[in-house]
């Protein structure tokens, strides 16, 4: 049976309403049929980090940032949705720092390891810090740094030792050679105590600039990350509707549909044939055939019949009741004469 305007269009708004509220939540990173956990942190600066900002594991995507809210003494309270999988101690670390110089801000997890028992539970508050820039490019070197400058310090110190013992001792020029080199050396040394504190002066401006810089390059790495993010997104819900069997689904609800629109057909196709047996009933009684029709027709013959049966009937009583030894002969040989009553009702036979 053909389906109706009517229904195609409940049903299509009712797979439209799904559709949309499903997709919907999954462009914004949240899976309806998957369970998450939710962490926080509180930062006093989260250096602009935006929502859907991933969270990683030794660089392994494993949630994002789902919510960031100011709180009324300014701190900034950071939620995490995170896989039900992890399992977080409850002394993790959650570091928000630069990858590079051109992406904005990130989430990384810093524990030992995956935890057996105590483990941080959905709903708890972490620990956050923060880490810089530079920090985050070229982490903790200042042990390594603080070495190659002894290091250096001394081999300088040694060469210059052994050469001035060596030009000493070669003449006037050769010594004369060596002032003019400490002199040189001297004049260095100022010149960099000038860019020292040159530098330091600059240390503020340079570090807004760095700052301007990363905040400009922020947004297109945002942008950027939630673009591929959509297009995933996007390429795997395709995948999970071309998975649904939408028409199997739809063959079988009009299936159904069908079958309740046989039944009430076939109810109707009743009524119609026990609609037509009474009319053509009612023809016959109109047409005069058959004992009703007959019956109906024929009222007033009916109706004298039935006053004569009644005044027979009558009459038939009221003799019993003024002759009653008329219908006794047990010890009578024949009957009484009949007595005419005075006030016989009876027709004039």
């Amino acid at each position: 049976m053909k389906i109706s305007n009517e229904v195609r269009v409940a049903i299509l708004a009712i797979l439209a309403i799904f559709i949309f509220v499903y997709g919907f939540n999954y462009l914004k990173g949240k899976d309806l049929f998957s369970r998450t956990n939710y962490y926080y942190a509180i930062y006093d600066d989260v250096g602009g980090l935006g929502k859907s900002a991933i969270v990683t594991v030794n660089g392994y995507n494993v949630g994002s940032v789902t919510n960031l809210e100011l709180t009324d003494n300014l701190k900034i309270i950071v939620e995490l949705s995170l896989e039900h999988e992890l399992s977080l101690p409850k002394d993790a670390v959650v570091d928000i720092y630069s990858p590079d110089p051109l992406s904005g801000k990130a989430v990384r997890l810093v524990y030992a390891g995956k935890c057996s028992s105590n483990c941080a539970k959905s709903g708890d508050t972490l620990k956050g810090q923060t880490t810089g820039l530079v920090a985050s490019l070229t982490g903790d070197m200042s042990e390594s740094l603080n070495d190659a400058k002894d290091a250096l310090s001394g081999a300088v110190s040694a060469g210059l030792d052994s050469l001035n013992k060596k030009f000493a001792s070669e003449g006037e020029a050769i010594g004369d050679s060596f002032n003019d080199i400490q002199s040189i050396l001297k004049n260095l040394k100022r010149s960099t105590g000038k860019l020292d504190k040159l530098l330091e002066g600059s240390t503020d401006n340079i570090k807004k600039t760095l700052d301007n810089l990363q905040l400009a390059t922020s947004n297109l790495k945002t942008t950027k990350e939630q673009l591929d993010r959509v297009l995933n997104n996007a390429e795997t819900f395709t995948v999970k509707v071309n998975e649904i069997d939408l028409k199997g689904t739809l063959n079988k609800t009009m299936g159904g549909v069908d079958d309740a629109v046989s039944q009430a057909t076939n109810t109707l196709k009743k009524a119609d044939d026990a609609i037509a047996s009474v009319d053509d009933l009612m023809k016959k009684v109109k047409d005069g055939s058959g004992s009703i029709a007959e019956l109906m027709n024929d009222e007033a013959k009916l109706y004298n019949n039935l006053n004569e049966a009644t005044l027979d009937l009558q009459l038939l009583l009221q003799d019993v009741r003024l002759n009653p030894k008329r219908y006794i002969r047990l010890f009578r040989k024949k009957s009484p004469e009949y007595a005419l009553p005075a006030d016989d009702p009876a027709r004039g036979e």
